[in-house]
């Protein structure tokens, strides 16, 4: 990662030598000695850095020292932009006398540097010295190599289709009839743990999920829930995340009681139902302990099912019951699962293999012992290589077999993967990844915006950085490297995952370079040393950070306890980049002299109980993301609309008198509407996601005539405070080819009532109405859109009483909500209607008494979630007694809530 640490470097050097002469007087050409050197050394990075992954610990100290001294530069530059911005501001409002009065301090300044940079010129001759020595080569990786190989991502992606994980699965078929007969046995009546033990990457929680999605656990059992525990688990989360999922209450509604009352609650809900609880990755034996007491056992044959790597954790949560230990796959097995991944587009992939690879491709899968992460892992890196001998057999040598460490050659095995990503910007993005903490469900577009801030994302011609950034999820995807945890309507990544093994390599790997360390109850970061930070579930003390790390650049939080110090210290760590205090309970408000924090590019307060924002934020000149979301509302200074860096802005209410020209400004939500809609809306050329809130009558005719023209629009929602959204912003979008999600939460005026599919945007993917007020059926125009997947009517949305889905409508649609449409008691789905859908969702219609015919032809369907419907209705699709259910006796999934 040293060499992503000296592209930072140059860039910030080419930044700094195009500033006017006057704030680098005498010290120009101390700055353009650092860039000459730095750019000799990076021409032996490479070389270096393959010598020191080989254990070369001579090497390894070489290239520490190159890293240091990189450090070290970036703290000069850094500082020194300080030290220019302050000039740059006293300039700006200082008299003549005063300002000569500052020269002997310029003076003293440009001496600093200078000392510095001499000291620096010593360390690049001790190093220029022992290169040569240690047998470092030139290898001239220019700039148009890292390029190119951007380039090619996009067609390297076509290679193979995106393989989320669990897509291709071998054996587990023994596996999961044994633990089926244990949960599934009528003669045991007590509540039972039943626990699969195996080493991470075995595949524990991959047969876990194909035991939990049965269509036969879901007849069984009343009540399913799945929660991921993890090593740094807090029984009260997962008290809360459980009840949330079984009895659909909001987390806010929790947050006042005390772990007993949780369980007492979660007791009462389960004692009248016959549940199955999955606990995935149990690390504790107290976890069980701790949470029991939740889990009534009242003799009606409910389940537990942990997973875990240790036997203990099992055997302690049910002596009766001998945990099930997962077998390795047989060596036939692994060649199976090893040459799919490989060949993911072929059914039998044996066929495919080439005759001369058959030998070589059979001995690397042996030597993967059988551990399917270990197969997906390498046979992902081999899909990418060249089917030839020679290709494969420098994979096989880059192995180190005649190790007897089974777990350092399985890390190497994950290394391979890392060590091959193209170019050191997606190898940092991978790395980062690791600062998310264990099992989390990381939100896609936060990691964009977060790689973008850290610098990971270079700039392109005619593309931005947000879709090279989408590119890069998507080779890790293919890679095996992350896996997707859901998809949005228009099949990007909304949500990702990464296993706890190559989570593991990451922060071994960003530890070993210097690039994140992590602080949590399972890990201690070197303060000292580590750029980036990420802390888990602890207190932050930021008193104690500056003095042991200065030069902080990341600072991100998860769970933080903060102290109310933390209101007035934020500033003092003056070099991040990075600040994300998510979660930070005790955070009011941010100190005015946060004006000198003018690297900072992130700015994460979602989930504070932040009250108001300074002025003086006006003055962070880099920001490109702030993100208050989850606060009270609070207003925005008008000084903060003139960051011209802003790229992402998440506020809550507030509206601000002018926006002004902000080019670079690609999101804009949650914002009050208000007289910048009239006269700023229209110059936001480059906005992709926008939410406007409260939206009067006199907004309606000015937000038409601004959306108009902004054709890179992919996602907009409008909620209105009146009665009605006036002007017709259906007919306004009709030409926004981009445009695939769209939110409209008030009255649609007479003129916005549906009567012709040429009045919507084609591309849309998801449509949400609420509110709408619809008297005419909206079946019949939306069911037309060719690539419509996701559709909710909410709360009135449709006011008529009969609706109809045609016959070959709606080709695409996935997931249908139809909830709170109080005059709706009528529904006919016509032949061939809706022939893909998977998921719906029908709630508070209280005058629709039966499930409609034509439900029992949709094939595909695999959930069906009934909230709040009336006694007839709920009479009617009882199990087995009820006259409709026969109507949807074929849906694997079929949830009820009164």
């Amino acid at each position: 990662m040293i060499e992503h640490t000296i592209a930072m470097v140059l860039l910030k050097l080419a930044d700094l030598l195009a500033e006017e002469a006057i704030f680098l007087y005498r010290v120009r050409d101390q700055f353009e000695w650092i860039e000459r050197e730095l750019r000799r050394m990076k021409c032996f990075i490479k070389d270096a850095d393959d010598k020191r992954r080989k254990g070369d610990e001579r090497v390894k100290n070489w290239v520490r020292d190159v890293r240091d001294l990189a450090f070290e530069a970036e703290d000069i530059i850094d500082i020194h932009m300080i030290k220019i911005e302050r000039r740059r501001r006293r300039r700006g409002f200082m008299g003549k006398f005063i300002r000569y009065t500052l020269i002997l301090s310029e003076l003293v300044a440009c001496h600093m540097i200078s000392l510095d940079i001499n000291r620096m010129k010593m360390k690049v001759r001790e190093i220029s010295d022992s290169r040569t020595t240690y047998g470092i080569a030139n290898i001239d990786e220019n700039d148009g190599e890292i390029i190119s190989s951007m380039d090619d991502l996009q067609a390297r992606r076509r290679i193979s289709p995106n393989l989320d994980d669990d897509t291709i699965v071998v054996g587990f078929e023994l596996d999961k009839k044994v633990i089926m007969g244990h949960l599934l046995d009528s003669k045991i009546k007590r509540r039972c743990v039943i626990s699969i033990v195996g080493m991470g990457g075995l595949g524990k929680t991959t047969l876990a999920k194909k035991i939990y999605n049965s269509i036969n656990i879901t007849r069984q059992f009343d009540v399913c829930c799945w929660v991921s525990v993890s090593q740094d688990y807090k029984v009260k989360e997962l008290l809360k995340t459980i009840m949330k999922k079984v009895m659909g209450i909001a987390r806010d509604e929790m947050e006042r009681m005390e772990d007993d009352d949780l369980k007492e609650k979660l007791y009462k809900f389960l004692k009248e139902r016959r549940y199955f609880i999955v606990m995935d990755d149990i690390w504790r034996t107290e976890v069980w302990v701790q949470i029991k007491a939740a889990f009534p056992d009242v003799m009606n044959g409910s389940r537990v099912l942990f997973t875990t790597r240790i036997l203990e954790v099992a055997r302690s949560a049910d002596p009766s019951i001998p945990p099930y230990e997962l077998p390795f796959l047989s060596n036939a097995e692994s060649w199976e699962l090893f040459l799919k991944k490989i060949f993911p587009t072929t059914e039998d992939a044996e066929l495919r293999c080439p005759k001369e690879l058959e030998a070589l491709s059979w001995n690397l899968a042996i030597r993967c012992r059988g551990v399917p992460l270990a197969l997906v892992v390498l046979g992902g890196l081999l899909s990418k290589k060249e089917k030839t001998f020679a290709v494969w057999m420098e994979v096989a040598k880059s192995m180190d077999w005649e190790s007897n460490e089974d777990g350092k050659q399985f890390l190497q095995i994950l290394a391979l993967s890392y060590n091959d990503l193209p170019h050191h910007f997606l190898k940092s993005c991978f790395l980062y990844i690791g600062s998310f903490p264990e099992d989390s469900e990381i939100q896609a577009s936060k990691l964009i915006r977060l790689w973008i801030a850290e610098g990971f994302i270079p700039q392109r011609d005619k593309r931005s950085m947000e879709d090279t950034a989408k590119d890069y999820l998507d080779e890790l995807v293919q890679r095996c490297m992350i896996q997707v945890a859901r998809r949005r309507s228009d099949g990007s990544i909304k949500k990702l995952r990464i296993h706890d093994l190559l989570r593991d390599m990451c922060i071994s790997e960003a530890k070993e370079d210097c690039f994140l360390g992590i602080q949590s109850s399972s890990h201690n970061a070197d303060l000292s040393t580590s750029r980036r930070l990420a802390l888990h579930n602890i207190s932050v003390d930021l008193q104690h950070l500056k003095r042991t790390s200065p030069n902080l650049r990341t600072l991100v939080g998860f769970n933080l306890r903060s102290s109310h110090e933390i209101n007035k210290s934020i500033h003092r760590i003056k070099l991040l980049r990075v600040l994300d205090l998510e979660g930070a309970r005790n955070l009011e408000r941010l100190p005015k002299e946060i004006t000198s924090m003018i690297h900072l590019k992130y700015l994460g307060l979602r989930r504070t109980k932040l009250k108001e924002l300074p002025s003086s934020i006006g003055d962070l000149s880099s920001l490109q993301t702030l993100d208050t979301s989850h606060t009270q509302p609070i207003p925005v200074p008008d000084a903060f609309w003139k960051i011209q860096t802003l790229r992402h802005v998440f506020v809550v209410g507030g509206c601000p008198h002018t926006i002004g020209n902000l080019k670079n400004l690609q999101t804009l939500k949650v914002l009050g509407a208000g007289q910048w809609i009239e006269k700023d809306l229209e110059e936001l050329t480059n906005l992709r996601h926008l939410h406007i809130s409260n939206l009067l009558d006199s907004h309606g005719k000015p937000l038409c005539n601004s959306l108009a023209k902004l054709e890179h629009l992919v996602s907009l929602k409008v909620t209105t405070s009146s009665q009605s959204i006036s002007g017709n912003i259906i007919t306004a979008l009709s030409n926004h080819y981009q445009l695939h999600k769209l939110g409209l939460n008030g009255r649609l005026s007479d003129e916005q009532h549906f009567h012709s599919i040429q009045e919507f945007p084609t591309n849309l993917t998801k449509i949400t109405l609420r509110g709408s007020q619809l008297r005419q059926d909206p079946m019949k125009v939306l069911e037309t859109l060719p690539n419509l997947q996701t559709l909710k009517l909410e709360s009135g949305a449709y006011m008529g009483e009969v609706m109809i889905s045609s016959m070959d409508g709606f080709v695409q649609l996935q997931h249908l909500v139809l909830s709170g449409l109080k005059n709706f008691e009528d529904w006919i789905i016509q032949s061939g209607a809706m022939r893909g859908l998977t998921r719906l969702h029908i709630a508070d219609c209280e005058k629709l008494e039966m499930i409609p015919e034509g439900l029992q032809q949709l094939t595909k369907l695999k959930e069906l979630e009934l909230w709040d419907m009336p006694r007839k209705f709920r009479d009617r699709v009882q199990e087995d007694d009820g006259d409709d259910w026969c109507k949807i006796q074929h849906v694997p999934s079929i949830t009820f809530y009164p």
